[in-house]
């Protein structure tokens, strides 16, 4: 057991991705599928709940986009790096359960205010201290592509490259929009460095 950990955290260590993929899909190896699925799990789950705002929905998303590669993975292309295409893909998925959401809410009224009577606030009743409150507001007001560009480059630790394939824009499109961002943010947070 004591090996089989070592084995799965060397590979964790090298990033070998496409090879896990290879044997992940083409060869349907149960090793591989588990380094991957600990490996992206929760940064997906993290990255989903942005989207959803609900950490089981996120989970599920995840979850289901495991599944849908295990079944039927062999017959999808990939370009470019193996994580920018597990984030493409949950990224999709949160935008299509947003979608089934508000056709839910335009037509079930029953639904509707079921979800919305019960909705629970999540609330982190730790005291934060004052610069990281600071910091944390700063970063809820950006616009929110702009949110998600920082998000996804300084919390999921994407290159700007693997942002661009999971936003949809080019690279030059994905540097400008940190630097504004980047800029934006010191200019908000000046005020705590006297």
């Amino acid at each position: 057991m004591a090996n089989d950990q070592n084995f799965i955290d060397d590979w964790e260590q090298s990033d070998n991705d496409r090879v896990l993929w290879i044997e992940f899909i083409q060869e349907k190896e149960e090793y591989a599928f588990e380094i991957l699925y600990k490996k992206y799990y929760e940064p997906l789950s993290r990255f989903a709940w942005r989207y959803v705002k609900s950490k089981a929905i996120a989970e599920e998303i995840v979850q289901e986009t495991y599944t849908d590669i295990w079944i039927s993975g062999d017959s999808w292309e990939i370009n470019g790096s193996i994580r920018s295409y597990f984030y493409r893909i949950v990224r999709n998925k949160c935008l299509n359960h947003l979608k089934h959401q508000q056709i839910k809410e335009k037509y079930d009224t029953v639904w509707y205010e079921e979800n919305y009577l019960h909705e629970t606030d999540y609330v982190d009743e730790r005291r934060l201290k004052q610069i990281r409150i600071a910091i944390e507001n700063a970063i809820k007001e950006l616009p929110e592509r702009s949110r998600m560009t920082y998000m996804l480059h300084r919390h999921d630790g994407l290159t700007y490259d693997e942002i661009a394939g999971v936003m949809g824009v080019s690279v030059k499109t994905v540097e400008s929009q940190m630097s504004r961002t980047l800029k934006n943010l010191r200019k908000r947070l000046s005020y705590l460095l006297i």
